[in-house]
């Protein structure tokens, strides 16, 4: 990057994401630059949200969403070829500017690697160095210019680094819908999605990525199967199809926070649909399973108590887990049946509220944008 650009509003943004939750946080970012900066040219790695927003795509996230130290070796070939045409592609449009998406595996290679070539690294969503691999941040500290974090708590595991760091809220916040929805609401939804409106609906979140929906879907079936009940619905993930699934009950998208506000009870798989979940008060028991050498290794080097976003920012259970071997159908379950109970709604309506009180006011994707847009402090 030259000094000249360092100083001046970008005109060439590249926008590296990986996963569907990252493609969607990031198209409202290009969304707010695109409002007071119209001419910006964007390109990158991201999926339909950006895509609509019309940022050119060399990869969509369908391709690139892995999880689990297994899944990751058994696509080393794609990954190492994505990032040789990525870079190609990063050289050919000579951007003023890359902004990195959560992703950390791939993306703070790409910085590290960037940054050797002059060019500005923004990350938005930076990796979970507050729970494990908290060597990465002297290396965050080297290739990074900006970070921009989305917990409260998230700029200590930074101090003392000669990094610029900022906490912009989390952007959830920007979409969620907090006021409780009316009886009647509920029950015309129901209605319109072809449900009796008094019907007792159990939200299913096996997550997004493919590895996910294999391990997590059959489990929650089995559970929801012990509890007839309850009208089991699965929330189709962005990115997904239907056979992606291969379920018998319903699979709605672009419905899911529909389905937190109108639905009785979740099973959700841990990730940000735990936390978005919580704002809307919906209430869920969190479950996780991976394979036994993910799971061994992740428990082996991680520092945290729990695993849901919820747990993590209340520092305390305020959402039942039950994670690998515990991740049973009678478990999930025994937890269901004690979250539905009045108490239990109670909880999860104090937790809302002490949820909302500590992640802020909404407006991270502004923030974002505006720091883009903003010529850098250092000299480059």
């Amino acid at each position: 990057m030259t000094e000249h650009s360092a100083h001046r509003c970008p005109q060439r943004l590249y926008i590296l994401t990986g996963e569907p939750s990252g493609d969607a946080h990031a198209a409202r970012v290009v969304a707010c630059i695109r409002k007071q900066w119209p001419d910006v040219q964007f390109r990158g790695i991201g999926g339909s949200a950006l895509e609509l927003e019309g940022v050119v795509l060399v990869e969509n996230v369908a391709n690139t969403a892995i999880m689990g130290f297994a899944e990751v070796v058994s696509k080393l070939g794609f990954i190492r070829r994505l990032f040789a045409r990525v870079q190609a592609d990063i050289v050919a449009f000579r951007p003023d500017r890359i902004l990195i998406v959560d992703y950390p595996g791939f993306n703070l290679r790409m910085a590290r690697w960037a940054k050797e070539k002059g060019l500005a690294v923004d990350m938005y969503i930076g990796p979970q160095v507050w729970a494990w691999k908290r060597r990465r941040i002297h290396s965050m500290e080297r290739d990074l210019d900006r970070l921009s974090c989305i917990l409260p708590f998230e700029g200590l595991s930074y101090s003392g680094l000669e990094l610029d760091v900022e906490f912009v809220g989390h952007p959830l916040l920007e979409t969620a819908d907090l006021s409780p929805p009316s009886e009647a609401d509920s029950a015309a939804w129901k209605s319109n999605q072809g449900f009796a409106p008094d019907a007792k609906l159990l939200a299913l979140l096996p997550g997004s990525r493919p590895q996910e929906i294999r391990r997590m879907l059959p489990v929650f079936l089995r559970a929801a199967a012990m509890r007839p009940g309850l009208v089991p619905i699965v929330a189709g993930a962005p990115g997904r199809s239907a056979e992606d699934y291969g379920v018998d009950c319903p699979v709605l998208f672009g419905q899911t926070q529909a389905l937190y506000r109108h639905a009785d009870v979740g099973l959700i798989t841990s990730g940000t649909a735990t936390l978005e979940a919580a704002l809307y008060g919906l209430p869920q028991v969190v479950a996780y399973r991976t394979s036994r050498l993910t799971y061994a290794i992740a428990k082996a080097f991680t520092r945290v108590k729990y695993i849901s976003l919820v747990n993590l920012i209340l520092n305390q259970e305020a959402v039942p887990e039950q994670i690998q071997g515990h991740c049973t159908p009678g478990n999930l379950v025994a937890a269901l049946d004690h979250i539905i109970t009045p108490e239990g709604r109670h909880l999860q309506q104090k937790n809302q509220r002490a949820l909302i009180e500590v992640l802020g006011t909404a407006g991270a994707s502004q923030k974002v944008a505006d720091s883009l847009m903003r010529p850098l402090n250092k000299g480059q």
